[in-house]
């Protein structure tokens, strides 16, 4: 009951201390004590990096929308380290957003916000299910990393602006190999191992790569939307596996 009660008091007094950005179609909630030029040009890059995924999904018939109606939220967090998406709200960290429009960047500045965005604008049919007690998230984080790697402004986890391909192979020679592609979901939530659950995020952005460049984004969104890889390719998961890695060897 106390901690019940020391919960609710921190929500509230963080709602009482929060400040609201009305932009075109979306909404910042921030702490008091950020500076507004700083959410002014955050609002920018959100409202840009919007544009930018919207248009990239829309290239296809095969993409319907989302089923999140709910307008965006931008919460910038004083508890949360990284940034994350929960449904029609996506956190990002205070420290980030005060570092990435400073002059003292590094390679924590960054916000994903492309990455968290294609979580709210682009919805996987497997996401709705469970694996090993998690949503799986293969293919939702897979194009989330891909999307960010190619539109993102500044380089950022999990390859810091290193080609996919090459960022995997180089990985995974410092972890000890590969992790199989049908395993990545699980070591990316529950492996102690930072080296492992990067290279779990990269190997779902690069072979999310490897599918939109060998079968298109129609047929990539048809998978997405829970169509067998079979039937969409015309090659079994495994078969697509091997492909993928061989790519890998050569870079």
């Amino acid at each position: 009951m106390i901690k019940r009660w020391l919960f609710m008091t921190l929500l509230l007094s963080a709602a009482a201390s929060a400040e609201t950005y009305k932009a075109k179609g979306f909404t910042i909630e921030y702490g008091k004590n950020i500076p507004i030029s700083v959410v002014e040009q955050l609002a920018s890059r959100v409202s840009n990096n919007k544009k930018v995924v919207l248009a990239y999904l829309n290239q296809s018939k095969q993409y319907n929308g989302t089923p999140i109606k709910e307008n965006l939220v931008v919460y910038i967090s004083k508890q949360r380290r990284t940034p994350y998406q929960d449904w029609n709200t996506i956190h990002i960290p205070e420290k980030r957003v005060l570092s990435a429009f400073s002059e003292e960047k590094s390679e924590n500045s960054g916000m994903a916000v492309i990455h968290e965005l294609t979580h709210v604008y682009a919805v996987s049919d497997f996401r709705k299910k469970k694996k090993n007690g998690y949503e799986d998230r293969f293919f939702d984080d897979g194009l989330a990393v891909f999307l960010q790697h190619r539109f993102g402004e500044s380089p950022e986890y999990p390859d810091f602006g290193q080609d996919l391909y090459r960022a995997v192979a180089e990985t995974a020679h410092k972890y000890g190999g590969l992790i199989a592609l049908a395993e990545s979901e699980n070591i990316r939530h529950s492996s102690k191992s930072r080296l492992g659950r990067r290279l779990a995020y990269l190997q779902e952005g690069a072979f999310t790569q490897f599918l939109i460049e060998n079968y298109g984004l129609d047929k990539y969104l048809k998978i997405y939307g829970g169509e067998s890889v079979q039937k969409v390719t015309g090659k079994t998961f495994p078969e697509l596996e091997s492909d993928w890695s061989a790519i890998l060897v050569l870079k």
